[in-house]
This record gives structure tokens, C-alpha cells and sequence, in this order.
């Protein structure tokens, strides 16, 4: 049995069997969602997936015309939901510490401007095989202002800036981050706590710290659960998922850390410093 659960363990569920299909998606839309450069989903049929939790904590969002996600209203993690155009579960892989996998990328040509795909799996600018499904739109934005970096959720909620450079950019593959974001890892830029400004909406913002954690916190938006900046004030940081900006914000990941976590499905193929618990101070 391959077992999978959010991040505050409130939602949990198994698969019979290593699912059928599997792929990494670059659009937009699951950068917003999962906070990354990219989800990562596995589909198995009905029959095939249980629920072994209840599941009051679930919520919905319809993300888009053909594409309704569930996640943890209480961690913010994307859980199972059900998949009309597979027939069945699409499962997030981050939730998970083995799996298949990825068959192949999806909506590559969506791809951050911060992150590049080094891995030699198929890509495919829409959905695979011709399935017939709605394409994301992408809404065009207006000019970018001086000397900002644009962010938001992904119903629009939430509104942010980042006011001043990034120092640093890590890609973290902990087993907190990753059900957090329910993706193979998090991608997240780090300035001031002074460095970010909310525009709109800071009343959808919800938080969960994991009891045991010193400082790990979630903070999501409340209605679609995409992942967003989280001030800490005891270090005097804000920590900014990438996958939630608008805008380019010229600093791009410079290592993988806690490695020793990683996701058995996930491979890395680039040539950044990989180090197995967190950065050399």
C-alpha cells in the first residue's frame, strides 16, 4: 500500500496500487496552487484509492472551467480529488514519499521564469494525448511598477509586493514542505520582513504551524489554498513562495536542501549543490 497524508495529518488515504499515469504540470495555475514551479499528480482508478481519515477538513475549489482541486482548510494541502478526465483520482504526489515517477511534463511552455527544466521526460505544451480538456488562460498583467515584484493567490484574493531584492532562494524537499505544498518540493525566495507589503485581502490569510516545528508555519490563502508569503518576525524574514509571484523576481534557486527527505518519484537532474539537511551557514 502506498500511503498519503496533508500536512497536519488531519486528512490521510491510501492507493491499492501504483497509479497508471502520472505528470508534472507547469501552468500557471498549479505554480499559484502548490507555490512551486510545478505540481506533480498521479491518477489511479476509483477502486483503487480510499480515504483511511475522515474527511471534514476538506474543502473545494474550482480552479478552473474543468478542474475542481480539494485541499486541507485547516494546513492548506492539496488532498486527492475526484478526475473526470481520467476515470478516476488524481492524487498530489507531493503527499507522498514513493510513487511512480512522472511520465511525462505538462504546459511546459508555462514554465517559471526562475526555474529550468533539466529533466529528460516528454513535454508537452497542453495536456497529453489530445485529451480534451480546457486550456489555462493566463490573464495578461498590466506594466509592472518600479522597483516591486508582484504577487497573488490564485482566486485574487490576495494581493502582495516584494519591496526590495531577494538575499536568497533555496529548493527545500523536507517532508514538511513537501505535503505543505503538496508538490516534490518548495521553492522559496527569502527577504526582510520589511521586503513584503500586502495590497489586498491579508483576511484570507491562514496560518498552521506545525506543533513540533521551531519555526516551520504554513500560510495560505483561505479560499483556494495556494501557498502565500510568510513574515516571521523572531528571525526578521518573510518567506515568499516563488510559485506565487507575477512577476520575474531575477533571483532563481541556488541549491536543494534537506535532500535526505526527498521523494523517492522525484529526480534531480540539475547541477545545483545539493545538501542533506539544510544550507552551510
Amino acid at each position: 500500500m502506498n500511503n498519503g497524508t496533508c500536512l497536519c495529518g488531519s486528512v490521510t488515504w491510501e492507493l491499492a496500487t501504483e497509479p497508471h499515469d502520472a505528470y508534472n504540470c507547469y501552468c500557471s495555475m498549479c505554480q499559484k496552487i502548490h507555490g512551486s514551479a510545478f505540481g506533480t499528480y498521479a491518477f489511479v482508478r476509483p477502486d483503487q484509492f480510499k480515504w483511511t481519515s475522515g474527511t471534514d477538513t476538506i474543502i473545494q475549489y474550482k480552479s478552473s472551467p474543468g478542474l475542481t482541486r480539494s485541499s486541507c482548510h485547516k494546513c492548506g494541502s492539496v488532498v486527492p480529488f475526484p478526475s473526470k478526465a481520467h476515470d478516476g483520482w488524481a492524487i498530489p504526489a507531493g503527499c507522498h514519499d514513493h510513487g511512480r515517477k512522472p511520465d511525462c511534463s505538462i504546459f511546459a511552455a508555462g514554465c517559471a521564469p526562475w526555474y529550468e527544466v533539466t529533466d529528460n521526460v516528454p513535454r508537452h505544451d497542453a495536456y497529453p494525448g489530445g485529451m480534451d480538456r480546457p486550456t489555462v488562460d493566463d490573464k495578461p498583467l498590466d506594466e509592472q511598477p518600479d522597483g516591486v515584484i508582484r504577487g497573488s493567490c490564485h482566486c485574487e484574493a490576495i494581493a502582495f509586493h516584494v519591496t526590495e531584492p531577494f538575499k536568497v532562494a533555496h529548493n527545500c524537499h523536507c517532508s514538511r514542505c513537501r505535503r505543505a505544498r503538496a508538490a516534490a518540493h518548495a521553492s522559496n525566495g527569502f527577504v526582510s520582513m520589511d521586503g513584503v507589503e500586502f495590497l489586498r485581502g491579508e483576511g484570507y490569510l491562514k496560518t498552521y504551524k506545525v506543533p513540533d516545528a521551531k519555526f516551520f508555519t504554513q500560510v495560505f490563502c483561505k479560499v483556494c489554498s495556494s501557498a502565500m508569503p510568510r513574515v516571521d518576525p523572531e528571525r526578521g524574514i518573510a518567506v515568499i513562495p516563488l510559485g506565487s509571484l507575477d512577476d520575474d523576481p531575477v533571483v532563481k534557486p541556488v541549491d536543494h536542501i534537506f535532500v535526505s527527505s526527498k521523494a523517492d518519484w522525484h529526480e534531480i537532474t540539475d547541477d545545483l549543490p545539493t545538501y542533506k539537511d539544510g544550507p552551510p551557514r
